[in-house]
């Protein structure tokens, strides 16, 4: 069964290279889609990557992160029925990193690219929740992050089914991903293998990353935007198509077409 899981994860990660390469300069990236600080600010000639990273003198945090924040305080999700987390925990990296543009909150520039390395205002605002995803500091109502994903702890008194983790080779490690068979058949290389990346130092942590990808990795239709704001009927920056729920169902299967859910469920 490992070696069949082992095979699985590597023919993965081939097909996902290959679709890459494939691809080619037609492939997803940060340019032209709702993280590329041109469109944010309707400026042109700004440095796409600048807005959150800098080759040299970026912040503390990886990867040379380049945006300054006050430390903030979350609300974050707890609910009954929810067994793997009781709200009492803060976002991890890199759920803190994805907040700093999506809290509501002003951020800076550390470092401009640019003779002298200077900051530039142009980079420094807060988010316009006209455009962008504005979820603020309080996430009781939003998808819980920073837990570690134990299917088996949430699954004691509401029979979720999440499924597994498996763990695949990515680079010279391993890592944990969600078992995901409509992500890793639907959309091979999803920036990484067959399913979602979970993080923190034990790896096993669920983040903001672990369904988004923040450089857009996937294509898949339904993405358009228009004069800076994404409307299509898909959102940009998923792991993989999420038409009829195809993604949420890869771990909510059992919320989504009630199968095996037993008597009295």
């Amino acid at each position: 069964m490992k070696k069949a899981l082992l095979f699985v994860c590597v023919l993965s990660l081939i097909l996902g290279t290959a679709g890459a390469i494939i691809a080619g300069m037609n492939s997803p990236g940060v340019l032209n889609t709702p993280h590329d600080v041109q469109v944010m600010t309707g400026e042109s000639g700004l440095e796409p990557c600048a807005m959150c990273h800098s080759p040299h003198a970026g912040g503390a945090q990886y990867p040379i992160w380049n945006r300054d924040q006050a430390a903030q305080s979350y609300d974050m999700y707890k609910s009954i029925t929810f067994d793997m987390g009781d709200g009492s925990n803060q976002p991890g990296e890199p759920s803190s990193l994805c907040l700093v543009c999506h809290n509501g909150v002003y951020s800076s520039l550390i470092n401009y690219p640019g003779p002298g390395s200077h900051q530039n205002e142009l980079y420094d605002f807060e988010m316009n929740p006209t455009f962008w995803a504005m979820i603020g500091t309080d996430l009781h109502n939003d998808h819980p992050i920073s837990f570690v994903y134990d299917p088996a702890q949430d699954d004691q008194q509401d029979r979720n089914g999440f499924p597994d983790t498996v763990t695949c080779p990515v680079g010279n490690t391993t890592r944990l991903f969600i078992d995901a068979t409509a992500c890793s058949v639907g959309a091979p290389g999803n920036g990484f293998g067959p399913g979602f990346p979970l993080y923190g130092e034990t790896g096993d942590k669920f983040e903001c990353a672990t369904c988004h990808a923040v450089h857009d990795t996937v294509s898949y239709p339904g993405k358009q935007i228009v004069g800076g704001k994404s409307v299509g009927t898909q959102v940009f920056f998923l792991r993989c198509d999420n038409q009829g729920s195809q993604m949420c169902g890869d771990c909510h299967k059992r919320r989504l077409d009630g199968v095996a859910l037993g008597a009295g469920w």
